[in-house]
């Protein structure tokens, strides 16, 4: 069987450390990843912990697949209590850290206390150091990453998980980086490394292992093929999610002028596919055949030298339509400046938004923003804010606690326009006409998100597949309810197996899109060695979403956090094939409680609880 690794468990109080195996049992129940997030989480951190308080838990796991020989298994999970929401604060990020982690032979560090000065973790195999970071404090994440790398030295490359200004100013919408780009962005959790005075942790790069035995070399070489001979691996090999931006404006779900529209009349220069002049070569994590990231450069204009990495979809959609901002060069920049300061690019781009709608509305002025005049477009406007919210001063800075707290603190009607769940801002699609992204969004337990649940099959679903898995085609119209609780459940419970084993959703579930587990247990009992099935992996990942649910409703949240802003349920789109729709959750919530195993009140019901090994005092 393949080693585990242990549980690394630092107290950056004491410098306690305290070392352990990651034991098969637990692998089983919970996988790793997300799954140990949450447990740990749902074991340790009370109603009472203060998100920037040294008694928050932060865990660093990797899922049960990371770092071994299967395809696009790179992805780590990042939990704590959210300073954003209040709630589960969860994040998911790719790269090669995942890799370094477990050659180092760590399955999960988890962090506690507070250190009473800036440091960076080195994990090494059999070791732990904590080291000073005075010298890169106020550094940028990427120079940050640069500067460890030289104090390494001898040749060792780093991988590492770093904040920036924003982490270390406690910004709520703070996230963490690492190499080439990558983001673990959601929930504000740069926030939390930066109450520890924890600037990063840091792996020497890790090797790729090959396939052990026959089993595991057949699982793999499936597993790879499957995924090149998907329809979809041309497009998004070539473009990654971009090409989403000029799909998602013509089906009318666009996240547009801050939710105001959901087609973007300049959604074709934002796309993918313009912005594929710019790329200087493709990239992608490690033993991933899809290569999603893109190094970019522009050679001309106001931004003349920009040398970056391409956003992702939801990046693209949020500095771009949410923004009303087309200029392809402008969005990369502003996209690239979050990733330099630490903050969540599709938290801060909505906050933009967000804050240009209320200007355009007349419920702001100067007087509210500081003499900044905002208007749909305007990117160098936009870029004051991004500055500013990192900084965590002034009219940006309110803006950086989200867009919950700043509707709050403004008052005039601005909750109105407030596109957010749980606290969470929205990510790139308009719910109106996307149902089972409306409810996605509503159960998330996360809050706002799409990726949390990843509900794709309202869009792309072959017939057969929509019988076996639902039993009846009419699922996959995303302007019908019907279906939908049956699939977000099970988007759900996918999803969290899936962060649970460490494995990309682009590949598994955009291209391969069977959405049952199947393939991926091959996957794991092949290269792990412990023995599960498509049902054993199902179960893991709902008994995942009911510990975040449960560890949600111990942290205050109830069916009244289910819901969408109001804006969505009595405002109708304005536009596309979903024009003069509204939503109505009330009904199909419930339909989703019931089916999960929970009351009407949302809670988990004891009978599910036990069927899932989670009654009370686990």
């Amino acid at each position: 069987m393949r080693a585990l690794g242990d549980i690394v468990d630092i107290d950056l109080s004491t410098g306690a450390v305290e070392r352990w195996p990651f034991a098969a049992t637990t692998a089983r129940f919970a996988l790793g990843g997300r799954g140990l997030g949450a447990l740990h989480l749902w074991k340790e951190v009370g109603p009472d912990v203060d998100p920037l308080g040294q008694d928050n838990v932060l865990v660093l796991a990797t899922g049960m697949l990371t770092g071994s020989a299967a395809p696009s298994a790179s992805r780590m999970q990042l939990s704590a209590r959210s300073p954003l929401t209040g709630l589960l604060g969860s994040a998911n990020i790719g790269g090669d850290f995942g890799h370094g982690l477990r050659a180092a032979g760590v399955a999960a560090l988890v962090v506690r206390g507070s250190s009473p000065r800036p440091v960076w973790l080195h994990v090494a195999p059999g070791r732990l150091e904590v080291l000073g970071a005075g010298e890169f404090w106020g550094l940028e994440t990427d120079a940050a990453l640069a500067a460890l790398n030289d104090q390494a030295g001898h040749g060792e490359r780093l991988e590492a998980l770093v904040i920036g200004p924003a982490g270390e100013r406690l910004v709520p919408l703070a996230c963490v980086m690492s190499r080439g780009g990558h983001a673990a962005g959601r929930t504000g959790l740069g926030a939390v490394f930066g109450a520890k005075n924890l600037k990063a942790v840091a792996v020497a790069a890790g090797s790729s292992p090959a396939p052990t035995n026959a089993r595991a070399k057949t699982a793999v070489r499936t597993y790879f093929e499957g995924i090149v001979n998907a329809p979809w691996f041309p497009e998004i090999s070539k473009y990654g999610s971009t090409a989403s931006v000029r799909w998602s404006s013509d089906r009318g779900i666009l996240a547009t002028r801050n939710f105001s529209a959901g087609t973007f009349a300049q959604a074709d220069a934002i796309d993918g596919t313009a912005l594929q002049r710019y790329v200087q070569r493709r990239r992608g994590c490690r033993r991933c055949p899809v290569r999603c990231k893109a190094d970019v450069a522009v050679t001309s204009g106001p931004h003349a030298g920009f040398i970056g990495q391409r956003p992702d979809f939801e990046p693209l959609a949020a500095w771009g339509a949410t923004l009303g901002i087309g200029d392809p060069e402008a969005v990369m920049y502003l996209h690239d400046r979050c990733d330099a300061l630490g903050l969540d690019s599709i938290s801060a781009g909505t906050a933009a938004g967000f804050a240009v709608d209320l200007y355009a509305r007349g419920i702001i002025d100067t007087a509210d923003t500081g003499g900044l005049e905002l208007h749909w477009g305007d990117a160098a406007a936009a870029g004051a804010l991004v500055e500013g919210m990192a900084s965590g001063e002034g009219f940006a800075g309110l803006l950086g606690q989200g867009v919950r707290a700043a509707a709050a603190a403004l008052g005039r009607g601005a909750e109105r326009y407030a596109a957010h769940v749980k606290g969470l801002e929205l990510s790139a699609y308009d719910p109106r006409a996307a149902t089972g992204a409306a409810l996605g969004y509503a159960v998330s337990n996360r809050g706002g998100d799409y990726t949390n649940v990843y509900a794709r099959h309202e869009f792309d679903l072959p017939d057969d597949v929509a019988v076996r898995l639902y039993g009846d085609t009419v699922v996959s119209d995303p302007l019908s309810p019907e279906g939908k609780a049956i699939m977000v459940r099970r988007s759900m419970c996918v999803s969290a197996a899936l962060d649970g084993l460490g494995l990309c959703k682009v590949p598994a579930l955009t291209l391969l899109n069977r959405y049952d587990l199947e393939m991926e247990a091959e996957l794991a009992e092949a290269v792990t060695g412990l023995p599960v099935s498509a049902a054993d992996l199902y179960l893991a990942g709902e008994r995942i979403v009911n510990l975040e649910r449960l560890f949600n409703l111990r942290c205050g949240a109830t069916e009244e956090d289910d819901r969408l802003p109001v804006r969505f349920t009595e405002e109708p789109l304005p536009d596309g094939p979903g024009a003069g729709r509204t939503v109505d959750l009330w009904p199909l919530r419930h339909e989703f409680y019931e089916i999960m195993g929970w009351g009407q009140d949302g809670v988990p019901a004891p009978a599910k609880l036990a069927e899932l090994g989670l009654q009370e005092g686990l």
